[in-house]
C-alpha cells in the first residue's frame, strides 16, 4: 500500500491533527487516533497509535493456540531448508559445472573467433553461477531466519534446545548467536526509540549541502551498494549504523557497552562459535581452494547480508513510521512502528514470512513465524485496523522511496517524522 498523499490545501493545516474514529481494539481509551504530517511538503499521513494502547488489548483478542511453539514444526522448517542447501550444491556440482562445461565444448568447436568464444565462457558462467548465488544465498537466509526464532524462544518451549541450535545455524552463517540475541532483544525492547534502539537510527538532522549531495542518484546507488555489501559485518564487528554508545562497540567483545556483566559467558560462546566455523572455511579453502569456497560459500553468503539488511531496513524504515522521545515512547507504540511488506509468494515462502509478519513479531516476539503470519492475515486488520502498517509495492521502489524520502527525523513533543 503505498502512503496516502494529501492535497495542497489539506497539506498547511496543523503539524498534529486528532480524529475521533472507533478504535478497532474497543478500547475507551484508544479511541482517538493522532495523526502527523511528513515529508518536505508534508504530503504523507503518520498515524501515531494512541499512548493508552496495551499488549492486552491486542492480546486478549487472538486466539490462544496461536502463541503455542511447537519443536515439530520448528524442526521441520530447519529440516526444509537444510535439504534446500543440499539440493542446490547437488544440482550446481552435478548439471551446473557440467552444463557450463558443454557449453565450452560446443563454443570451442563452433571456431567462432576468439572474441565470441570469451564472451560465450564468461556469459555462461555468470548466468549459471549467479543463479546458483542468489537461491542458495535465499536458502541461508532462511535458515538465518530459524537462528533469530530461536533466538527469540520461538522455536520451542526449552530454552536450552532453542540456544543449541540458534547456536549452530546462526554461527554456519557467521552471525554471533547470544551476542545478536542480546543486542537484538534490546531493539525490540525499544523499537523506534531514538536513544534506546540499537539499529537504523535515524538522524535527528541534515546538512542542506549533504542533503543535495546525497540525493543525487549516484551517491544514493553507491551508499547502496555499501549497505548491503558490508553493512552487516559493518554492523557486528564495529557497530556500524547502531546506536551511539559513546565508545567503541562490537558483537565479540564481552566488555562492549551492549552487554551487562552477566552476559559475559554467552559473549565468549557466540565467539567460539564464528571461531569454529572461520576455521571450518580455512580449511576448506586449504584443501579446495579459495575459489571453490568463494563460489560455494563466500558468495551466497554476501546474499544472505543483502537479503537480512535488506529485510531489516524496510521494515523499520518507511516515511509514515514515526519514531520516539522518551516522553513518548511505550513498547506497543514502538512494536507498531514497524511494516509489513509483501515480497510475493515465493520470497514471502523462502524467508519464512519474516518479512509480511512483522508487526505481529514485534509484539509478540515469541509466537513463531507459522502462526504470526496466520495472525497477521486473519486476525489483527480487525484488532488494530489502520495502525496496521503494510505494503505490497516492488521490492525496488519500496527501497529507493525509503532511501531517498526518510533522510531525517524532527522531533516534536515527543513524536519524530521523517523528513527530506
Amino acid at each position: 500500500m503505498a502512503p496516502v498523499k494529501t492535497s495542497a490545501a489539506s497539506a498547511k493545516k496543523a503539524d498534529r491533527q486528532y480524529v475521533d474514529k472507533a478504535s478497532p481494539v474497543g478500547t475507551e481509551g484508544a479511541s482517538k487516533l493522532q495523526w502527523l504530517r511528513s515529508g518536505r511538503s508534508k504530503e504523507f499521513e503518520v498515524l501515531v497509535p494512541p499512548a493508552t494502547l496495551t499488549m492486552r488489548d491486542i492480546q486478549s483478542q487472538i486466539p490462544k493456540h496461536f502463541f503455542n511453539r511447537s519443536i515439530g514444526w520448528s524442526s521441520f522448517y530447519v529440516a526444509r531448508d537444510l535439504v534446500q542447501v543440499a539440493v542446490t550444491m547437488y544440482v550446481m556440482m552435478y548439471f551446473g559445472e557440467p552444463a557450463i562445461a558443454a557449453v565450452d565444448s560446443l563454443v570451442a568447436g563452433m571456431s567462432l573467433g576468439a572474441a565470441v568464444t570469451s564472451v560465450a565462457y564468461w556469459l555462461t558462467r555468470a548466468i549459471v553461477w549467479n543463479a546458483f548465488w542468489f537461491v542458495q544465498g535465499l536458502n541461508g537466509t532462511g535458515i538465518w531466519v530459524m537462528a533469530h526464532e530461536c533466538g527469540h524462544q520461538a522455536f520451542s518451549p526449552w530454552r536450552s534446545v532453542n540456544d543449541a541450535v540458534g547456536l549452530v545455524l546462526h554461527s554456519a552463517v557467521l552471525v554471533p548467536y547470544h551476542s545478536w540475541r542480546i543486542t537484538h532483544g534490546n531493539h525490540h525492547k525499544h523499537t523506534s526509540h531514538l536513544t534506546k534502539d540499537t539499529v537504523f537510527i535515524p538522524s535527528k538532522e541534515e546538512s542542506i549541502l549533504k542533503e543535495i549531495i546525497e540525493e543525487s542518484p549516484i551517491v544514493s546507488l553507491f551508499w547502496m551498494v555499501i549497505t548491503f555489501t558490508i553493512g552487516w559485518p559493518g554492523y557486528i564487528l564495529w557497530n556500524a549504523a547502531g546506536q551511539d554508545y559513546g565508545r567503541f562497540a562490537t558483537h565479540f567483545d564481552p566488555r562492549s557497552p551492549q552487554f551487562r556483566s552477566d552476559e559475559y559467558n554467552d559473549v565468549i560462546i557466540s565467539d567460539l562459535g564464528i571461531f569454529a566455523v572461520l576455521a571450518a572455511i580455512g580449511a576448506a579453502i586449504y584443501n579446495f581452494g579459495f575459489l571453490t569456497v568463494w563460489c560455494y560459500y563466500l558468495a551466497p553468503y554476501m546474499w544472505v547480508n543483502f537479503w537480512l539488511v535488506f529485510i531489516t531496513y524496510l521494515q523499520h524504515t518507511d516515511i509514515r513510521l514515526p519514531h520516539y522521545t522518551a516522553d513518548e515512547w511505550n513498547f506497543v507504540r514502538g512494536a507498531l512502528c514497524t511494516i509489513d511488506r509483501d515480497f510475493g509468494a515465493p520470497l514471502n515462502w523462502w524467508l519464512h514470512h519474516i518479512n509480511d509478519s512483522h508487526v505481529v513479531h514485534h509484539i509478540f516476539s515469541q509466537m513463531p513465524f507459522y502462526n504470526a503470519i496466520q495472525v497477521t492475515r486473519t486476525v489483527l486488520p480487525d484488532i488494530i485496523g489502520e495502525m496496521h502498517q503494510t505494503s505490497k509495492r516492488t521490492l525496488w521502489s519500496s527501497l529507493w522511496e525509503s532511501w531517498v524520502e526518510c533522510r531525517y527525523v524532527v522531533p516534536k513533543d515527543g513524536v519524530a517524522v521523517y523528513h527530506k
